[in-house]
């Protein structure tokens, strides 16, 4: 049986990713932060590890990038990659109606994702919470506070409503109301182990790099993907924090660190970047 550390409380996002990755025979901890997720893998105190690293709609989850950064030397490595469709609702008191809600409590990621609708309905009266579960929380009754501060909850409960997934409601004396959204909204989570996973028939590699300092460079990188004709899937660029105005760069692109193209472009990287780590290369679904 596999131990699975998972960011977030129950019947979040991230832990129904891993379950919908690792059924319902794996052992799942979940860990407040990204970093304990990592530590968990790292100590061994889990086999893997499930973060979100992307949403279709809101970009990158840049806590997850930058653990990355933070520890270049980690033995943890990226195995795999999960995608799960995001549903949003109102979670709300049984005959509560919007008319009546003075606040609104909910991951950051989840109310961006939801900003339209607030705008329409529920103007300036959001409030964060580090995540959607804990968002649910807050409309119980014996909820005093609100979440990492010292500022009492001055709305009464009835008057209080959460942002996250249906499956929160149930058993609580609460109800659901869907978020209505005409676009696509999907995260994509990674899956993280220790040593090198096994090669699929398709696959993504993944890799953090800087350039060197003198003009051009970002171009000479990029350049060695097109000879080799290798397709980039994400690029993006988070601080060093080293150096002002210092970034590095993720990359995945289709392929694996084993084939000659690979290898080639890789190599061909190494030579004009100062620094470059391959994050991992696993296998995905196409």
């Amino acid at each position: 049986m596999f131990t699975i550390a998972y960011l977030g409380p129950e019947k979040t996002n991230t832990h129904l990713a891993a379950q919908k990755k690792f059924g319902s025979r794996a052992y799942y901890v979940h860990a407040p932060t990204v970093d304990d997720v990592f530590h968990f893998v790292e100590r061994s105190k889990a086999d893997y590890g499930v973060v979100p690293v992307e949403n279709s709609l809101e970009g990158a989850v840049t806590h997850t990038l930058d653990r990355f950064v933070d520890f270049v030397q980690t033995p943890v490595s990226i195995h795999g990659e999960i995608e799960l469709g995001i549903r949003h609702a109102l979670i709300v008191h049984r005959g509560a109606k919007l008319t009546g809600i003075a606040a609104v409590f909910s991951h950051p990621q989840a109310l961006a994702q939801c900003r339209d609708w607030l705008r329409r309905h529920l103007l300036d009266v959001q409030w964060e919470t580090t995540s959607t579960a804990e968002a649910v929380q807050c409309l119980l009754p014996e909820r005093k506070w609100y979440p990492n501060s010292r500022v009492k909850i001055s709305a009464p409960p009835h008057s209080r409503a959460a942002i996250a997934r249906a499956e929160l409601a149930r058993g609580k004396g609460l109800r659901a109301i869907p978020i209505p959204d005409s676009r696509e909204n999907k995260t994509r989570f990674l899956i993280l182990g220790i040593g090198k996973p096994r090669k699929g028939r398709h696959n993504k590699t993944s890799i953090l790099f800087s350039t060197k300092d003198r003009p051009g460079a970002l171009y000479d990188a990029l350049a060695a993907f097109k000879r080799e004709r290798i397709n980039l899937t994400k690029i993006e660029s988070r601080p060093s924090k080293k150096k002002a105005w210092e970034y590095l760069f993720f990359i995945d692109f289709e392929g694996h660190e084993s084939e000659p193209r690979v290898k080639r472009t890789l190599k061909a990287l190494g030579r004009s970047t100062s620094l470059l780590h391959i994050l991992g290369s696993y296998p995905v679904k196409t």
